[in-house]
């Protein structure tokens, strides 16, 4: 894949069209109603393995259907004397028994792996969707849950190839054929067997009905366990140090418990419908049994076509029997199919978000926009809130008649009366309070306030995590939920404070998948400062970080991602406190390196005290969701009060 590349411009990678969506992508977005309809979806997902398992499924049926005609003919040999001639009638016996295991075998090997293909094609459908989730939405679906739906719940999918319809249409051939055959040898008594059959049949589809929501609720407790055991993993040295063992333990135990009792529940339909299954199964052959002994007693049967009988009648009592476990599994796996398609609303970006609001959308274009003409870039507050420059709305208007957009960021950010509003019922309503200014391509924003102010959430609408609930935000003119999400965050550089890395080496948490030369890799951790840390270590670049990176210093943590940002180029930077675990000396050096290696970048600092101030062109002042002033740091400092108490001038 070719970049394109502008001068003094960092390259931008093509976008490739989009591939045509894949039957498993389709059922996850719009899923049938119906469970059988959902399962017929996942195998329509691979028909050749279906067509592959369903002719050796019916040939395997096929060939046990003889299996009775020769056992009866070898029966009737058997009584007249002839052991001899027992000997060919013998041998392909037990030649149609082997063919009928072989076939057996590879429909179950063919199966098998046909449905792990289909679990790791849901895994992966479901692993996209789970990293595509809404930031907010994160507070209802726990990473450990995701973690469960797309992992744990998929492994059920197996089922639908290894005990689903095919084995059903293969067992339904066998049931036709058997009762086919019965009725040539005794109409009476296949229709009595059939009759009985039916009604057993009946009472294992009620058993079966009756799993379906046991299973799924068993598969949401699960989730639940996960969700919690992983967060206690993942806090357990805050748990040590505030000796919170048993509060941990307590919150498990609880989970646990509720997961052992919806698997109880689970449980107790299962070992009822499993007895009771093979009880009507029991009670059906031994009244086909005593019938037929009846029928032999008054010489309407003979002793051969009995045996044949009584063979055929196994073979229907098989499928019927095994329906339970097959009614049992597809109910687990719809249950869990349920859970993954569930991933659907929980990404529907529109949904839950701002009161229905028309936010980021054309329609958000039809208020006139308001007038400032401040030269700053960054004008001046009247009654708290900052005004929009006419020519931005009026660049804004321009692109959108054109339909043009630029190929690079500029970083020209406009917010415009933006509100962002907390879910549920909170102390402040409001995130961000009708929040309105404009940056210039190549400023350095600070943004500052108390803790809660509001910060970290403009930095998230920035980043598209975040949608506002009024409002409009536009970047180089162009409303911010038009841009791709992907073809923008490429070129936004993104560094919060908590500077996640994950398992493997320096060099996998620096690249993130993107490709660099190991000189450029030394070169930017020269830059970062971290060049002879990772240099002592053994293996240097391919050095282990570790899932939780204690390995590294929360100083050397943000190094490395500062490092990884640099890496892109981007056109934008975010940088959400990004020296809170440096000293002062090493906070000077980086605050110092950002602004050189990024000069021209729009680039917005969030911090608390005076790091970072010095070098803003512009300061916006946060407080309870409110921009409370804007301005330069030298203006900031002779009128703000606030802006004084939080850089401790």
């Amino acid at each position: 894949m070719t970049a394109i590349a502008l001068a003094g411009c960092a390259p931008v990678p093509a976008v490739p069209a989009p591939a045509r969506p894949n039957r498993i992508a389709q059922l996850l977005d719009e899923p049938p109603h119906h469970p059988v309809a959902r399962l017929w979806a996942l195998l329509r997902s691979n028909p050749p393995a279906v067509a592959s398992i369903l002719a050796l499924t019916m040939a395997a049926s096929l060939v046990s259907l003889a299996q009775p005609v020769l056992a009866g003919r070898a029966v009737s040999l058997l009584g007249s004397g002839g052991f001899r001639q027992l000997l060919v009638p013998g041998a392909m016996l037990v030649g149609v028994a082997l063919m009928s295991s072989v076939l057996t075998a590879a429909g179950n090997l063919v199966a098998a792996q046909a449905g792990n293909r289909l679990v790791r094609s849901v895994r992966d459908e479901a692993s996209a969707r789970a990293l595509r989730i809404p930031a907010h939405k994160l507070v209802d679906h726990p990473t450990a849950d995701l973690v469960a739906r797309c992992g744990i719940d998929s492994e059920h999918l197996v089922e639908v190839f290894t005990h689903g319809p095919v084995q059903f249409v293969g067992g339904l051939l066998l049931v036709v054929g058997a009762l086919v055959r019965m009725t040539m040898i005794d109409p009476v008594l296949t229709a009595t067997a059939l009759v009985l059959c039916l009604l057993a049949l009946g009472v294992i589809v009620v058993l079966g009905s009756m799993l379906s929501g046991t299973s799924q609720a068993r598969q949401e407790a699960q989730g639940e366990f996960v969700a919690e055991c992983t967060r206690s993993l993942d806090s357990v040295l805050v748990l040590r140090a505030f000796v919170a063992d048993a509060f941990a333990l307590d919150r498990l135990s609880r989970s646990s418990g509720e997961l052992q009792s919806a698997a109880n529940a689970n449980d107790r339909a299962r070992s009822f419908m499993g007895p009771v299954a093979a009880l009507t199964m029991q009670a059906t052959l031994l009244l086909v049994v005593g019938v037929a002994v009846v029928r032999v007693h008054q010489s309407q049967l003979a002793v051969g076509s009995l045996v044949e009988f009584l063979m055929y009648t196994m073979l229907i009592v098989g499928p019927l029997a095994g329906g339970a476990d097959t009614a049992a599994m597809m109910a687990e796996a719809n249950g869990a199919l349920n859970r993954i398609v569930e991933l659907r609303e929980v990404i529907d970006r529109r949904s839950g978000i701002a009161d229905g609001s028309d936010a980021g959308t054309l329609a958000a274009f039809t208020d006139a926009a308001r007038v400032d003409h401040r030269p700053t870039g960054v004008a001046q507050p009247t009654s708290s809130v900052l005004l929009v420059e006419p020519t931005v709305a009026e660049a804004a208007e321009a692109l959108m008649a054109t339909g043009a957009l630029p190929p690079l960021l500029r970083g020209n950010v406009v917010f415009d009366e933006v509100c962002v509003r907390y879910r549920g019922d909170t102390s402040r309503e409001f995130a961000l309070d009708h929040v309105s200014f404009h940056a210039e391509p190549g400023q350095w924003i600070a943004l500052t306030g108390p803790s809660g102010s509001g910060k970290s959430t403009m930095l998230a609408v920035l980043e598209k995590f975040v949608q506002p609930s009024s409002g409009r935000v536009l970047v180089d003119g162009v409303p911010l939920d038009e841009h791709d999400d992907d073809t923008y965050r490429s070129q936004v550089g993104y560094i919060d404070q908590s500077c996640p890395l994950f398992s493997g080496t320096v060099r996998d948490n620096l690249l993130l998948g993107r490709r660099a030369s190991d000189e450029r890799c030394w070169e930017l951790l020269e830059q970062v400062g971290l060049a002879a840390t990772v240099g002592s270590r053994s293996n240097g670049l391919d050095a282990a970080v570790g899932e939780s990176a204690y390995a590294f210093s929360g100083g050397e943590r943000q190094r490395l991602a500062i490092a990884r940002a640099l890496l892109g180029n981007p056109r934008m930077l975010l940088l959400d406190e990004i020296t809170s675990g440096l000293d002062a000396l090493n906070r000077q050096q980086v605050m110092d390196l950002i602004k050189q290696t990024m000069g021209g970048v729009t680039t917005f600092a969030s911090g608390h005290g005076h790091f970072g101030m010095d070098h803003a062109d512009a300061v916006l002042v946060l407080e309870n969701g409110r921009l409370m002033d804007a301005g330069s740091p030298e203006e900031l400092r002779g009128r703000s009060e606030l802006f004084r108490s939080l850089v401790k001038v």
